[in-house]
């Protein structure tokens, strides 16, 4: 009886605490499965600031402590920057900075700094040109000098030669009948012989003497011997369009145009010409291509090539903000230029040929890019860019007699599974050591290795500015 009377007291008082039980079991988390204070479980981490961050893994915190316990820079993925180089397929996309003022080193080639200096003739007389055409046609061998205006677009026929004297102002506006921007569409022939001192002027002006935009020299189909020499073309959104077509540039200026000038299956001489504060320079899509004594400088880009035979030499580019020159699947010949303090220097992909004696130097990130590429890169100084000196994604390639210094980063970073051969290069002195300078399969398993001895012990002499 006594068992029985102790059973039903317990049950009474176990019914009768029950409620409280459970009530404080709620707010004591006792149901939630777990410990107060814990976070949710979404892969983040309560800060005592009440902000949160991603949960580092134990794989993470590994290699940061490898990477801090070897004292070489973190390593470098193929980021955003990296992909939108070496996948750039539409240069023409590309629009001129905003800001062109900090770019403004004139060329130092064959076009004066009378000429480049950014005088877009706002001082010509208003008076009645000398020629004038609306929406026309040219049928007959044609000289042209003093003022010409032209209102929406003029052909020149096939078989038919214009000749621009030298002074000669060409100014284009929007036709009245149609609203379509000003363009001279060659079929025929163009010569245009300006001078140093009195170069030909082609661009756009409206009646007030304001800046307007048009479409720029159209070649279609001209075989024939076209001559641009010591000439400015401003403000287009082409400034020469050739398509199937031969043209040679002498001394010519293509100043502040989305494209300065863009060819495709043409073959083109250039010498001492300059391309300036563009969205793209030049723009090379199957031609055959003969570039000396250039400048590119301000640009957004300054040299595309997809499927051209290129040859660059003597030549300088600076100041682009994106890259100096992309090529893509083309035969090249790349030597004695300067590419200095560019966004990125040179990304060549799918390509062959040789990049010889160039200073490729303080660029914002990379200064020579190899993917699929069969290049000889030799005698050139690659120093002082910020990130990578010469990155490579395989072993197509292959480099000598360079000097790869200082560089931001690495000096040489593989970023593929191949090994690379970079032997007999000069790394900084003979007691440096250019593992510490150089990213492959002794920092990550899964890169090949950069076969780099024996190096250089002394430093090879300078080479372009």
């Amino acid at each position: 009886m006594r068992i029985i009377f102790i059973n039903r007291v317990c049950t009474v008082l176990f019914l009768t605490f029950l409620p409280a039980l459970l009530l404080s079991g709620c707010f004591m988390g006792l149901f939630d499965g777990e410990k107060k204070g814990s976070p949710p479980e979404t892969g983040m981490t309560a800060l005592p600031d009440d902000k949160v961050k991603p949960a580092a893994t134990h794989l993470q915190d590994e290699k940061s402590a490898a990477e801090m316990k070897k004292n070489r820079p973190a390593s470098l993925p193929r980021e955003r920057l990296l992909s939108q180089l070496l996948d750039l397929k539409n240069p023409e996309n590309l629009m001129p900075l905003a800001s062109p003022e900090s770019s403004r080193s004139r060329p130092r080639s064959g076009v004066s700094k009378s000429d480049t200096t950014g005088a877009t003739r706002n001082d010509v007389p208003a008076r009645s040109p000398d020629f004038s055409y609306r929406d026309g046609i040219l049928t007959e061998d044609t000289t042209w000098y003093g003022d010409v205006l032209i209102e929406g677009g003029l052909t020149i026929a096939p078989q038919t030669t214009l000749t621009v004297k030298n002074g000669t102002v060409v100014r284009f506006r929007e036709s009245r009948r149609s609203t379509a921007h000003g363009v001279l569409m060659v079929q025929g022939r163009i010569v245009v012989n300006g001078t140093a001192n009195k170069p030909a002027i082609f661009s756009a002006f409206d009646e007030n003497g304001a800046a307007a935009g048009w479409q720029g020299i159209v070649l279609m189909g001209s075989g024939k011997k076209n001559l641009i020499e010591h000439c400015r073309v401003e403000g287009a959104e082409t400034g020469l369009d050739a398509s199937f077509s031969n043209v040679t540039l002498k001394n010519a200026f293509f100043g502040r145009c989305r494209t300065g000038v863009r060819m495709q299956d043409s073959l083109a001489v250039m010498s001492g010409s300059a391309f300036g504060e563009c969205g793209s320079g030049l723009v090379l899509y199957d031609c055959e291509a003969d570039i000396r004594s250039a400048d590119f400088y301000g640009n957004r880009l300054g040299i595309f090539a997809a499927r051209s035979s290129l040859a660059l030499s003597d030549s300088r580019l600076s100041g682009n903000n994106l890259l100096a020159l992309k090529a893509d699947s083309c035969r090249l010949g790349i030597s004695g230029n300067g590419f200095i303090a560019n966004g990125s220097g040179l990304c060549l992909v799918a390509s062959e040929g040789a990049v010889t004696a160039n200073r490729i130097a303080q660029s914002a990130a990379y200064g020579l890019i190899l993917t699929q590429s069969r290049v000889k890169v030799s005698a050139n100084d690659i120093e002082r860019n910020s990130r990578v000196g010469l990155l490579v994604e395989d072993g197509k390639g292959v480099a000598w007699g360079n000097l790869l210094f200082a560089n931001g980063g690495y000096d040489l970073y593989n970023g593929g599974t191949e090994d690379f051969r970079a032997i007999g290069n000069w790394w900084g002195g003979a007691v440096a050591d250019p593992a510490g300078r150089i990213y492959d399969r002794n920092l990550d398993d899964r890169r090949g290795r950069v076969l780099y001895l024996p190096i250089l012990q002394t430093r090879p002499l300078p080479v372009a500015p």
